[in-house]
C-alpha cells in the first residue's frame, strides 16, 4: 500500500464535513448504462454518485500535492459504448493531461494534451469541451483553451489540430463547449460539430466578441458561423454573446447563450464565474442528420415573475444550462445565470415554446438546507445561495431525478415532473454529501475547551468543530447569523483557549464587515472589534478598503494569555511591516508597534497604498515593501515573533510594543514569509508548552527549528530534515506514551517518497502515516491534536479539511 521505505504506521481518515462549498462546474449521465453519473469541480477533482447511499465518491484522493493538477478537471466525457470508460481533461497550465481510466476511476492512465488546460481558470462554468465519438471509441474531440479543436483517434493518446473558422478567417482558439450530433455518424465518425467559442480571432473591432458559434458538416474539415446569433452588444468591457451549453431533443437544437458584463478578465470571461451575465438567450435550431439548419429562432423564456416579459434576448440575465427528458416528448429544463435578482430554474413541455418557473430564490420551488447547516438562508441573510447555476441536467432513466450546480456545491431533486404538473412544488435539497472542495486556508487545534478543530476557510469563513463527523451548525457569524467570509487566520490563547481572534472578509453583500473579529466563548459569537483609524494615514485607507466587501483583513496574533492582541492590517496578500498595531483592551484604543532594523533605525513607510477595486488581486511590487507576519509565543505572553520576506526575522519581548531584527543564519533559505492567504510557501508554528521555539516548513529546503533568545534577541537555526528532504507543511500534536517530545506530523518528500510522516523524536526518525490512496492533493496546513495521541488535521485546497489516527 507504500512504496516507503519508512516504517509504515496504517492511518484511517476522514473529513470533518464541510458539504459542498465550492463551484461544482458540470455533470455526466451515461446515456446507455443506468446510474452512472459523475459530477467535476474547479479545484477539487471529479467525484462519482453513489445511487445507492446517495453521496459521492472523491476519485482524486491519489492526487499528491506535488501534482496537484490533477485536482483541476476542466471537462469529462464518457464513452457511450463503455460504461467503465471515463476521460478527464485536467491541467494548471504548465501541466496539460488527458486522464483516462477503464475502471469508473479506479485507476488512471495519462497523455499529454498539446494546449493549456485548467479546470480552475475562467470560462470553466461552461459545457462540455471534451467529447468521445457515440460512432467510434477511439475518436475524442477536446476544445482547448489555447489552442482551439483538438481530435485524437487513438483514445486520446495524440492529438492533431482542427481548425475553427470560416473560409479564409482567422482560427478560433478558446473553445467553450463541443457537441456532436449522434445522428450524423457516417464513414465511422460523426459528421455534424457544434462549437462554442470566445470570439476572440474574429473580433470585429477592439474588444468587441466576433460569433460564437460554428457548424461543421464534414467531421471537422470546414466549419461555418451558424446563422441567427445575437448582434454584438456593446454592453461589458469584452462585449458579446458566447454559446454556454447545448442539447438536443428531436430535430431540435438548443444553445443556450450570455453576454458577460464587466468581467474582471479579459476574452476568457464569458461565463458566469468571471461576471455577472448580464443578457441571454436561448436558440433553437432545427437540424437534418447532415447538419442542414432548416430553422433558427429565439425560444428565450419570459422572465415576467422577476420582471421581465418576453423579449429575444433578455436583459435580466444569462442562460446556463439546458437539458431534457430523453424521450423526444419536447420535454426541457433550463437555467438562467448572473441573475441579479436570483437565478431560476424553468421548465417546456413543448420543446421551449413556453417555459414555466420551477425555481426562483425561496418564493417558487421549495429549497430545503437542512443537511447542509451553513447553507440555511437564516446565515444567508434571509436569501438563497444560489448562484453561477450553469449547468442542469434529468436523469435519463428517471424523469423525476434532476440535479444542478452551483457556486457551494450540488442540488438534487426526486420528484421534477410534479412542477411539470404544477401538482405541488419541486422541492431541491443539497447533494453535497461526500463532496469536500473548500479551500482551507489555516487550522487550529486548541489544548482545551469544546473545540477540537478550529478551521479558517475560503469563501465560507471557518468553523469550530466540537464533532468531527457532523457539519458545524453556522460559519463564523455577526450577532444577525450573517457570515463573514474567507477568514485569513485564527490565534488563541493556550492559557485560555477560549478567546480566540480571527482576521475575517466582509460578505459580498455588505452584511458583514471586515475586520478583526472576536470570541471569548470558543467561536460560538463574535463581536467585531473597533478599527485602527487615526495612527496613519496608510492605515486609515487599508481599513476604509478592508470595510468594503471580500477584501482581505490581514493577520493577527494573541499573545498567551490573552491580554495583548496583535494585527498587521492586510494590503492585498501581503503583510506590509509599517501596518502593524497592538490592543491590550479589545480595541478601545490601538497603537502602533515600532520596528527597527538591525542597525536600531525604525523603519518607516516602506510602501503606498495602491487603489484597486479587489485589493487582494492588487500587484505589489514586493522589493518596495518591507513586510511582518506576527506568530506570538505559546507560553510567554511578553513574546511575539515577526517573519517578512527574504526570511527577515524580529522579536518582540515587551508584548509587540516594539520588534528587533534579529539575524539569520545564512544556511536558512530565503523565503516570503510575510504574506498569507495564496502566499504562503512556508508553515511557521510557535511550539505550545515552550518557550522561544519556533518551527518552519520551507518546502524544498525542509523543516527547521529556530530557539529564540529573549534576553540576546538571537536565535539559533537548525535544520531539522536532511539536505534534499521537502517539508511543505508540518504542526505538533500530543506526545506519544512515555515520551517527553510532541509528536510531530508533515508532509513532504523524505527520502524520495512523497506522503504523510509523523516523528516522535523531533525529526530524528520518521514513520510513514498514509498509503497511495491517501494524499488529497492541495495541502495547506497541518496541525496536531494537543490532547489525543496519533490525531493529527490536514487542510486542503482540494478535498475539505481531514483528521487522521491510527486504524
Amino acid at each position: 500500500m507504500t512504496k516507503s521505505n519508512k516504517p509504515y504506521i496504517p492511518y484511517e481518515y476522514k473529513n470533518a464535513p464541510v458539504p459542498g462549498g465550492g463551484f461544482v462546474t458540470g455533470f455526466c449521465f451515461h446515456p446507455v448504462e443506468k446510474d452512472i453519473l459523475y459530477a467535476r469541480t474547479d479545484i477539487g477533482g471529479v467525484y462519482r454518485y453513489d445511487f445507492e447511499t446517495k453521496s459521492w465518491t472523491s476519485l482524486m484522493n491519489h492526487v499528491k500535492a506535488t501534482e496537484k493538477w490533477e485536482s483541476y478537471p476542466l471537462s469529462i466525457a464518457l464513452d457511450p459504448a463503455n460504461p467503465d470508460w471515463l476521460y478527464i481533461a485536467s491541467g494548471d497550465w504548465e501541466n496539460n493531461y488527458l486522464c483516462r481510466t477503464k475502471d469508473r476511476g479506479e485507476t488512471f492512465e495519462y497523455f499529454k494534451i498539446p494546449a493549456g488546460v485548467h479546470g480552475n481558470a475562467p470560462g470553466r462554468g461552461t459545457g462540455e469541451r471534451l467529447l468521445v465519438d457515440p460512432s467510434n471509441s477511439s475518436i475524442i474531440y477536446y476544445g482547448s483553451q489555447t489552442e482551439g479543436l483538438l481530435i485524437s483517434e487513438d483514445y486520446g493518446e495524440s492529438w492533431a489540430k482542427l481548425a475553427v473558422k470560416e473560409g479564409e478567417k482567422n482560427v478560433e482558439l478558446d473553445i467553450a463547449f463541443v457537441w456532436l450530433d449522434p445522428r450524423s455518424c457516417r464513414d465511422g465518425r460523426c459528421q455534424t460539430i457544434v462549437v462554442s467559442t470566445s470570439g476572440k480571432e474574429n473580433s470585429p473591432k477592439g474588444n468587441i466578441r466576433g460569433k460564437s458559434l460554428y457548424i461543421s458538416r464534414d467531421g471537422g474539415k470546414s466549419f461555418k458561423v451558424m446563422p441567427g446569433q445575437p448582434s454584438e452588444t456593446e454592453f461589458g468591457n469584452y462585449p458579446g454573446f458566447v454559446g454556454q451549453r447545448a442539447y438536443m431533443t428531436a430535430s431540435y437544437l438548443f444553445v443556450t447563450m450570455s453576454a458577460v458584463g464587466f468581467s474582471w478578465q479579459d476574452w476568457h470571461g464569458y461565463a458566469c464565474d468571471m461576471g455577472g451575465a448580464q443578457k441571454g438567450c436561448i436558440l433553437r435550431y432545427e437540424l437534418t442528420d447532415t447538419g442542414e439548419i432548416l430553422d433558427h429562432r429565439y425560444v428565450t423564456p419570459e422572465l415576467d415573475f422577476i420582471g421581465g416579459g418576453f423579449k429575444a434576448i433578455s436583459e435580466l440575465c444569462g442562460f446556463g444550462g439546458i437539458n431534457g427528458v430523453n424521450d423526444q416528448s419536447g420535454e426541457l429544463i433550463c437555467s438562467t445565470q448572473g441573475c441579479g435578482k436570483g437565478d431560476a430554474v424553468l421548465y417546456s413541455v413543448n420543446y421551449g415554446e413556453d417555459w414555466v418557473p420551477i425555481l426562483h430564490n425561496l418564493e417558487i420551488g421549495q429549497m430545503e438546507f437542512d443537511e447542509v447547516p451553513y447553507m440555511k438562508p437564516q446565515y444567508n441573510g434571509n436569501e438563497s445561495l444560489i448562484h453561477w447555476l450553469s449547468d442542469i441536467k434529468i436523469d435519463p432513466f428517471d424523469p423525476n431525478r434532476a440535479v444542478f450546480n452551483t457556486g457551494t456545491g450540488v442540488f438534487m431533486t426526486e420528484n421534477l415532473q410534479d412542477g411539470k404538473l404544477l401538482v405541488k412544488k419541486v422541492v431541491w435539497r443539497p447533494s453535497c454529501k461526500g463532496i469536500e472542495e473548500t479551500v482551507h486556508l489555516n487550522i487550529y487545534s486548541p489544548p482545551g475547551g469544546e473545540v477540537k478543530l478550529i478551521d479558517i476557510i475560503g469563501d465560507l469563513g471557518g468553523f469550530a468543530f466540537t464533532d468531527l463527523n457532523k457539519p458545524c451548525e453556522n460559519s463564523f457569524a455577526d450577532e444577525r447569523g450573517n457570515r463573514y467570509i474567507t477568514c485569513l487566520n485564527a490565534d488563541y490563547a493556550d492559557n485560555n483557549p477560549l478567546e480566540v481572534a480571527v482576521t475575517s472578509r466582509g460578505n459580498w453583500k455588505g452584511k458583514t464587515t471586515g475586520g478583526l473579529i472576536w470570541s471569548d466563548d470558543q467561536c460560538k459569537t463574535w463581536l467585531r472589534l473597533p478599527d485602527p483609524v487615526g495612527i496613519t494615514d496608510k492605515i486609515d485607507k487599508l481599513i476604509e478598503a478592508i470595510r468594503k466587501p471580500n477584501t482581505n483583513s490581514g493577520w493577527t496574533a494573541l499573545s498567551a494569555d490573552g491580554k495583548t492582541l496583535v494585527w498587521t492590517v492586510g494590503e492585498g496578500n501581503i503583510l506590509p511591516i509599517d501596518t502593524v498595531v497592538y490592543t491590550e483592551n479589545l480595541g478601545e484604543s490601538w497603537h502602533k508597534s515600532l520596528v527597527y532594523d538591525l542597525e536600531g533605525k525604525k523603519i518607516e513607510d516602506t510602501s503606498v497604498f495602491q487603489e484597486s477595486s479587489k485589493l487582494q488581486d492588487t500587484i505589489i511590487d514586493k522589493d518596495s515593501v518591507k513586510t511582518l507576519k506576527v506568530i506570538s509565543d505559546r507560553v510567554n505572553p511578553e513574546l511575539f515573533y515577526g517573519f517578512g520576506d527574504d526570511s527577515l526575522m524580529y522579536i518582540s519581548t515587551d508584548r509587540a510594543r516594539t520588534f528587533y531584527q534579529i539575524p539569520v543564519s545564512e544556511e536558512f533559505p530565503k523565503l516570503e514569509l510575510g504574506g498569507m492567504d495564496g502566499r504562503m510557501p512556508a508553515e511557521i508554528r510557535a511550539e505550545s508548552g515552550k518557550e522561544g521555539i519556533v518551527w518552519i516548513s520551507t518546502g524544498d529546503e525542509g523543516l527547521w527549528k529556530i530557539s529564540f533568545d529573549k534576553e540576546t534577541k538571537k536565535a539559533d537555526f537548525l535544520r531539522v530534515s536532511k539536505k534534499g528532504d521537502k517539508i511543505y507543511r508540518q504542526g505538533m500534536g500530543k506526545e506519544a506514551p512515555e515520551s517527553s517530545c510532541k509528536t510531530l506530523y508533515v508532509n513532504g518528500i523524505i527520502d524520495g517518497d512523497y506522503g504523510f510522516y509523523r516523528s516522535l523524536d523531533e525529526g530524528i526518525t520518521w514513520e510513514r502515516i498514509n498509503n497511495e490512496k491517501q494524499m488529497y492533493g492541495d495541502i495547506r496546513s497541518i496541525v496536531g491534536d494537543p490532547r489525543e495521541y496519533g490525531r493529527f488535521y490536514i487542510a486542503t485546497g482540494s478535498r475539505g479539511v481531514l483528521w487522521g489516527q491510527p486504524e
